[in-house]
């Protein structure tokens, strides 16, 4: 977990977590320009979430999809509260569990699941597509900015 605790409440559990108080977890946002930046300087330390038996109470406490999150919380890196890459092992019953929607059943009721970055329930699996990851917009974004080499 990441970034400043000063303001989190009901630390008990993750405090007892590898990375509570790590400063090296923390990543100013003068560090990074971009997502694949982020990545960068994350996947070190990303190694300690591995094994770690807080990593689905660390998300229960961060909230990152709702908090827009940006940094290491839970096994998984996230830009503004959004995964862009996590641990081999990241298990999908780590991340909160669905709030049964109308829409549920339907591509939709998936979709509004994966905004949510919360787990799929029953009625939406069969509908669920992975989402795009906002680094794959950077690097198109990269390469449309590419002018052509003119002699």
């Amino acid at each position: 977990m990441t970034g400043s605790r000063s303001n989190l409440t009901g630390t008990h559990v993750t405090s007892h977590a590898p990375c509570f108080g790590d400063e090296d977890f923390a990543v100013a946002d003068d560090r990074w320009k971009n997502g694949k930046d982020l990545v960068a300087i994350c996947e070190p330390v990303l190694y300690v979430c591995g094994g770690c038996p807080y990593r689905a109470a660390c998300i229960r406490q961060v909230v990152p999809a709702k908090s827009e999150f940006t940094g290491v919380c839970g096994g998984r890196i996230w830009l503004n509260g959004v995964i862009v890459h996590e641990l081999p092992d990241a298990d999908p019953s780590e991340l909160p569990v669905p709030v049964i929607r109308k829409s549920c059943g339907t591509a939709a009721g998936s979709r509004a699941h994966r905004r949510a970055v919360e787990q799929q329930c029953p009625r939406c699996l069969p509908y669920y597509r992975p989402g795009p990851n906002p680094l794959d917009a950077e690097d198109q974004a990269a390469q449309q900015l590419e002018l052509p080499d003119v002699p």
